[in-house]
């Protein structure tokens, strides 16, 4: 009898321990209960991620770190799971009976609460029984002040591999956290190609085989940056030079110079024929949920101005479309609007004299290299 009543002493004295504690620690439910919800809102995304050859998967255990999230807190939010992953159609989940880990240990000294968890052999042996696929686990920590953060995975059964695996976290409102939005410095190597009017009088001097087209290698150097931390909204500065690839042909005869539409042979064929100067705005359309610096698919809007040799100076307004491989590696397409006037060329060797000549039309652009530092 004296043992029991001790016991009961006990009992009620963390129960009154315990209740003391949340009256104390109102506020805080308050807040990790708004931040769970934050959280709740982000699972159902990702769960079509998960193998729908499953059958049957159990929500195994919740690890709960630090002194902030009670007991009751923490089945709650695992009932919550549970209520979650029922949306999918395939894995069905399922309860575990069989798994009560509560112990309660007492003597005439002592009184203790443990909660033991089972052996991976013990899991797997339940788990056989029920036929159950995979355990659902994860971590639950709240950081006062700051944040909520919780870490889920889908083990498979029997081998531990990992089968689906995703972080979330909810921040406190009052609480911005430090997300590193750098100037990202950039290398660009590409193909240019404009289009070019020639007055009808020279068509004696152009080669049969020109196609209107005037081709050019391009290499820019650049920085761009997202408008906020959080955003998908990217501003792109860029300066580079162009070289001449591909230019105006004549019959029996040259260009007396090097420019942005004829090249001749020798050391002159590497000058550059236009320095230009790129202004870019890209909008994400399909977002890289791993990286916040790089997208899938962007679109992009740019207004270019080429400062160009023996000519007038030119500007093209276009759209495009960039995918970022990688952090590192992107690639991007696009066609411009370019806005030119006519202008007389330099002279030819066998006449003397400069063909009427006008670059506007469309432009397209090809950069296969887009490297970020």
């Amino acid at each position: 009898m004296k043992k029991l009543l001790k016991t009961n002493l006990i009992v009620v004295y963390l129960l009154c321990f315990c209740g003391f504690g949340f009256a104390q620690n109102g506020t805080t439910n308050e807040k990790i209960l708004n931040l769970m919800e934050d959280i709740f809102n982000q699972i159902p995304a990702d769960l079509a991620e998960i193998n729908p050859g499953l059958k049957r998967i159990a929500v195994y255990n919740l690890a709960v770190e630090g002194a902030y999230i009670p007991a009751p807190l923490k089945d709650h939010f695992e009932s919550r799971l549970e209520e979650i992953f029922k949306s999918l159609e395939t894995p069905v989940v399922v309860s575990l009976p069989d798994m009560n880990t509560l112990k309660i240990s007492s003597t005439d000294s002592s009184f203790s609460i443990m909660n033991a968890l089972p052996s991976p052999d013990e899991l797997w042996k339940v788990g056989k029984r029920l036929r159950i696929d995979a355990f659902l686990e994860g971590s639950l920590t709240y950081v006062e002040g700051k944040a909520l953060f919780l870490d889920l995975r889908l083990n498979k059964t029997g081998t531990n591999d990992i089968l689906w695996i995703h972080s979330y976290t909810a921040y406190e409102k009052s609480f911005e956290p430090a997300v590193l939005n750098p100037l990202m410095r950039s290398i660009n190597a590409g193909v240019e190609v404009f289009s070019v009017d020639i007055d009808a009088s020279a068509d004696s001097l152009i080669n049969s085989g020109f196609n209107d087209r005037l081709v050019q290698y391009a290499i820019y150097f650049g920085i761009y940056q997202y408008l906020e931390p959080q955003s998908r909204f990217r501003y792109d500065f860029r300066a580079g030079v162009s070289f001449l690839s591909e230019g105006i042909k004549l019959n029996n005869t040259e260009f007396a110079d090097n420019t942005f539409y004829a090249k001749e042979g020798g050391a002159g064929a590497f000058l550059p024929v236009s320095f230009n100067f790129k202004v870019m705005f890209n909008s994400t359309l399909l977002k890289n949920k791993k990286s916040v610096s790089s997208d899938w698919l962007s679109i992009y809007l740019n207004v270019t101005r080429y400062f160009t040799t023996k000519m007038s100076d030119i500007t093209g307004i276009g759209f495009g479309l960039r995918s970022d491989l990688s952090s590192r590696f992107s690639v991007s397409a696009g066609v411009s609007t370019i806005f030119g006037s006519e202008f007389n060329s330099s002279n030819v060797s066998s006449t003397d004299t400069p063909i009427r000549m006008k670059v506007s039309g469309s432009h397209f652009e090809l950069f296969l290299l887009q490297f970020s530092l």
